[in-house]
């Protein structure tokens, strides 16, 4: 079960905004959203975040990109759990 949106965010109510509007579109914990929503919604997140970063200034930024054919490969369950390690790392790091 996923928790409510406000435990990973600041959005509590009687909040107004963005976070406030996804939760009241599409419910507590964005259940309402099918997987391919999600996904779309993560890589426009991760793209924008990406974007705040130059990878050529950071060690192994050029590597990185070596993997994307390799990662296509992988069956989806295993594509899932590296986005889940990696919003993690983002998170906590």
């Amino acid at each position: 079960m996923t928790k409510p949106l406000g435990y990973y965010t600041s959005n509590t109510p009687p909040n107004e905004g963005v976070l406030a509007e996804l939760q009241d579109a599409f419910g507590a914990q964005l259940q309402n959203l099918n997987k391919a929503q999600k996904l779309v919604l993560i890589a426009i997140i991760a793209g924008d975040l990406a974007c705040q970063y130059s990878m050529t200034d950071q060690p192994y930024g050029n590597q990185v990109f070596n993997y994307v054919s390799k990662i296509r490969e992988l069956p989806l369950s295993d594509r899932e759990g590296l986005i889940e390690c990696l919003i993690n790392g983002v998170r906590y790091q």
